[in-house]
């Protein structure tokens, strides 16, 4: 009877244990920051985390960073990269996803960057079971524009729509020369980079290989 009580007053394991949901959806941001230095953090939601890659030659980093950053907190990191060099900040993000990948669990990874140089290598991961891509913006990470973005939007499609495809730009250097005309040459690089990539975000404009397709 004695130990029978003992028994009964075992506690009973639970039936399952899922892994927690924040763990299961975590999606992790590597920055190229000597290559993109728009960096829209605040457009990210509570599943990311961010990694921001600097080179050793950037001394400056802008405030609406800095603040976006700290509203983060410890889901943002700084890496300085010690040492100049080409792609010297590349090999450092290259390491630092084999690093990533070989815990558990492993996150979605995101390399924001131009240099499509990391193809090859983010192709490679997949094939190899691991989920990771390049974006050009985080943009392509939440496509919904704010309302100031909306009209220059708005504007370089309706310049474009009149134009026949074959004779739109087709390189990225020539839509931004296109799209700095459009506008007086009134907006920054910057500016301009936002739109194409805002473009880009909404499947309004594609580049493979070098060559911008238009779907509009």
């Amino acid at each position: 009877m004695r130990g029978r009580k003992q028994t009964e007053s075992q506690p009973r394991p639970p039936a399952s244990a899922p892994a927690p949901a924040a763990q299961s959806r975590t999606r992790l941001l590597l920055v190229d920051y000597e290559n993109v230095q728009q960096v829209e953090l605040g457009r990210l939601d509570e599943s990311y985390r961010a990694i921001i890659f600097v080179g050793q030659s950037q001394k400056n980093i802008p405030l609406e960073l800095v603040t976006a950053a700290q509203k983060m907190g410890s889901r943002v990191e700084w890496h300085k990269v010690s040492g100049d060099g080409r792609n010297a900040l590349d090999f450092v993000i290259a390491c630092h996803l084999g690093r990533v990948y070989e815990r558990a669990p492993r996150p979605e990874c995101i390399v924001l960057s131009h240099d499509k140089g990391f193809d090859p290598l983010l192709k490679y991961l997949n094939a190899a079971g691991m989920k990771c891509r390049r974006v050009n913006s985080v943009l392509e990470l939440s496509a919904t524009a704010t309302a100031a973005e909306e009209p220059n939007i708005k504007r370089v499609v309706e310049v474009l729509g009149r134009s026949e495809k074959r004779s739109r730009p087709r390189k990225r250097k020539t839509l931004a020369q296109a799209i700095a005309a459009m506008f007086q040459k009134q907006l920054s690089r910057q500016d301009i980079d936002h739109i194409i990539d805002a473009l880009m975000a909404k499947k309004l404009v594609a580049e493979s290989n070098g060559i911008i397709t238009y779907e509009f």
